[in-house]
């Protein structure tokens, strides 16, 4: 190797070098407590565009503890904008190709064709046993093929793989429901109130959980939702 051309690599060798450590700096701040929380106060407080933008880097910043707080917030295009972020975050979790056959089960399940998805969901998972958003989608499919049981064990994988998957917890309880247990509906649904407590559908079912449960003729479930 000649001096020169030795001189060269050792150039391009420290080049990359910087490149590669300016990449890990750059996102070792983005990935920082103090950056996300900058990012958290504008979604609270931003205009819509910066909002927008805000919820945006939390994705890429991988900010879901502060895209779920934003769902606690009285402003409702704060909650809109904060989880659809969160949705997209939990849907690319586990890369490029599964998103793309999560999309492809979600347009079969729109066209109603529901075994279609379930093939789809069902390689999916057996590749990514713990990508929580193809159980999810399962458990969706399954509920609409009125297969709760199956729907039920779907959603508690879930939620052992993510517990703040609020649609989780609320398709536990409606699944619940159909099947007779009101009174465990009522702990699942309380439990996606916690995550998400300005969530209308889940407000008017656990209303219709709770009413159902304080007619039920057995004075300790009527107790124990008085004490809940």
């Amino acid at each position: 190797m000649s001096r020169s051309f030795g001189l060269v690599f050792r150039a391009i060798i420290l080049t990359a070098a910087l490149g590669c450590a300016t990449h890990f700096a750059v996102n070792t701040v983005l990935r920082c407590n103090w950056y996300k929380q900058r990012l958290y106060r504008k979604l609270m407080t931003g205009n819509a565009n910066q909002q927008l933008s805000a919820a945006s880097a939390l994705v890429y910043a991988q900010g879901e503890k502060q895209l779920l707080a934003a769902l606690k917030s009285e402003n409702l295009q704060v909650r809109d904008t904060a989880r659809r972020a969160l949705e997209y975050l939990w849907f690319i979790r586990e890369g490029n190709q599964a998103f793309e056959l999560i999309q492809s089960a979600a347009k079969a399940y729109e066209r109603e064709s529901y075994q279609e998805a379930l093939d789809i969901l069902d390689k999916l998972i057996a590749k990514h046993p713990r990508y929580a958003e193809a159980w999810n989608r399962r458990a969706c499919v399954y509920w609409k093929m009125e297969r709760y049981e199956e729907s039920i064990a779907d959603c508690e994988r879930v939620l052992s793989l993510n517990p703040n998957h609020y649609g989780a917890w609320q398709g536990l309880g409606v699944c619940k429901l159909h099947l007779g247990d009101v009174e465990d509906a009522v702990r699942c649904l309380k439990a996606a109130l916690r995550i998400t407590p300005h969530d209308e559908s889940v407000i008017a079912a656990l209303k219709k959980c709770e009413d159902l449960l304080r007619n039920l003729p057995l004075p300790k479930y009527r107790q124990r939702l008085e004490t809940a």
